[in-house]
């Protein structure tokens, strides 16, 4: 997944979730010289896995990030590069730009669109914070309600309490016979007699 995260737009907000991220995802923030300082910026990257870079704007002004960030989504959306791609923003002009992307080149990605947070972005991003089991079982009835929270959990809690299956045997390869070293001899001898 790749995450275009308007720096100019509520981004404590949108970073949210960025320690939930793996080494297989990107995070560009977009962000200008007048904006929040990419030293602070940097700090709430910090703990994530994610490739992070810092994308600073090219030019100043109203928008400027907002036209920067949808010309890189639609240079990625165009070059196939991503199945995922996220703008994180809560600003909603993006939605038209966004919405012009599905319409054309809905064949080239699996999910294109503007979330205003990572964590927004994530499936069951509160099995993610979960920390024990009470807590998980505490979110799965927050997010499913108590039946089927619950019989989710003892469903889980039974997978994972079962002893591991033996791993079964490798089969050994069949043994094939090999000619002897001496078989060439031994047959002329054989066929010599014979005559």
């Amino acid at each position: 997944m790749i995450f275009l995260v308007d720096g100019d737009n509520n981004i404590g907000t949108g970073l949210e979730g960025i320690d939930m991220l793996s080494e297989q995802d990107t995070v560009l923030i977009f962000y200008q010289k007048t904006g929040l300082a990419l030293s602070k910026i940097q700090k709430l990257c910090a703990g994530t896995k994610a490739n992070v870079q810092y994308v600073e704007s090219v030019r100043g002004g109203k928008n400027a990030i907002d036209f920067q960030i949808i010309t890189e989504l639609g240079v990625l959306v165009g070059r196939r590069e991503t199945d995922y791609a996220y703008v994180i923003s809560q600003d909603k002009g993006y939605a038209a730009s966004i919405d012009a992307l599905r319409a054309r080149y809905a064949d080239a990605f699996q999910e294109v669109d503007l979330r205003p947070s990572i964590e927004s972005c994530l499936s069951l991003p509160f099995v993610l914070k979960a920390a024990d089991r009470q807590a998980l079982c505490n979110a799965l009835v927050k997010e499913y309600g108590a039946a089927q929270g619950s019989a989710l959990y003892n469903h889980l809690k039974a997978i994972f309490q079962a002893p591991e299956a033996p791993a079964e045997p490798e089969e050994k390869p069949a043994k094939t016979s090999r000619p002897h070293r001496n078989y060439r001899r031994k047959k002329a001898a054989v066929e010599k007699a014979a005559e």
